[in-house]
């Protein structure tokens, strides 16, 4: 039987403090991830949607959170991951959040939120990235301080150390909710970050051929890698496969497999999350 939920009303857990709440902020909905790294097959997840009309991305994400009482157990650690577009990829070397805050608006002068930071310890760079006004205060005071991290760190760290002593140069192609993450790097040097917005599988498709010319990949010998959404993964499989040999979906890391059996069925960027910990 599926352990999976889809309402978090449903969520009874005994003793929270052996637990792990992953928790993802996207635009129309509330992803969560419950888990006890000693219990096998003790996933949990599901979604909440959110209210669009509340009067903000604020209110909209505070009433789904208070809503939803199981979310605010006393768990034993809590990450938040948050999907947003005005993001830039910093050298390591950057630890002031002041210094990541001018960086980051230079890029996006008209941004009107707050700047979190966020390490890519694998992948050996920053992350700096902008959160709706007063969200950041929300989440800190909600989640005690809980690490908050962008949704393309997980992907990033947990591909470097798949590419670390590679060969040949990969592109990862992530799919959800109308988006592609798309991740490139040669040997566990990471080269690009980014996710685009994409309608139609073709849309998909020359967006990964542009990137793929643009960095000088070879369609002979470099692999590209998809997960996510199978619906739209498989059309722009079948449609890169006419121009690159190496075309395939990517391998579900057997990891994941003893949170539960039905792993597959959460969200990719959460569960690694949890393996890159």
């Amino acid at each position: 039987m599926s352990n999976l939920s889809n309402h978090t009303g449903e969520i009874n857990i005994a003793h929270p403090e052996l637990w792990t709440l992953h928790l993802a902020l996207h635009k129309r909905v509330l992803r969560y991830m419950l888990f006890n790294r000693e219990q096998d097959n003790s996933l949990i997840a599901g979604e909440i949607p959110l209210d669009s009309s509340a009067g903000s991305y604020l209110k909209s994400v505070e009433n789904a959170v208070y809503d939803n009482s199981a979310l605010l157990d006393d768990y034993g650690e809590v990450r938040l991951l948050v999907d947003t577009r005005h993001f830039v990829l910093l050298p390591p070397d950057v630890s002031d959040d002041s210094e990541a805050d001018t960086l980051l608006r230079a890029q996006y002068p008209d941004m009107d939120g707050d700047t979190a930071l966020c390490e890519l310890p694998v992948s050996g760079v920053k992350l700096a990235f902008e959160l709706p006004p007063e969200l950041l205060g929300f989440l800190q005071r909600t989640f005690n301080m809980a690490p908050i991290v962008h949704h393309l760190q997980p992907l990033c760290d947990y591909y470097a150390r798949f590419c670390q002593r590679s060969s040949v140069r990969r592109m990862f192609l992530n799919f959800h909710d109308e988006q592609m993450d798309m991740v490139v790097f040669e040997h566990d040097r990471l080269q690009l970050a980014n996710t685009f917005d994409v309608r139609t599988h073709t849309d998909a498709a020359f967006m990964a051929l542009h990137a793929w010319e643009s960095l000088g990949m070879d369609v002979h010998s470099d692999e590209l890698q998809l997960t996510g959404d199978k619906s739209i993964r498989d059309q722009v499989s079948a449609e890169l496969r006419r121009y690159i040999n190496y075309v395939m979906p990517a391998i579900f890391p057997a990891a994941a497999m003893h949170l539960s059996h039905d792993a597959m069925r959460a969200p990719f960027n959460l569960i690694t999350l949890a393996l890159c910990e």
